[in-house]
């Protein structure tokens, strides 16, 4: 699962930066973003699939159910 904030989810209002320090934020959470992503492409280079579930998405029990066993039932390609 990602962290909104840590991951910087495109268009979530968790993302964003704080008020203070700006520079700061902004370069550790795009180390952060670029991070997660190579680790992404390595699992996927090793066979692995990979299913991001952003922290926003546990608020709705029912959509984030439906959204793992699609990926389940889609062998891991959903």
């Amino acid at each position: 699962m990602h962290g909104c904030f840590w991951h910087q989810h495109q268009n979530c209002p968790a993302a964003k930066l704080p008020a203070s320090n700006q520079d700061y934020w902004s370069s550790k959470l795009e180390r952060n973003r670029k991070r997660f992503k190579a680790v992404q492409d390595q699992l996927r280079q090793q066979g692995w699939k990979v299913l991001v579930i952003w922290e926003c998405e546990t608020k709705d029990q029912h959509h984030l159910r439906e959204r793992i066993k699609s990926f389940m039932k889609d062998g891991g390609n959903g």
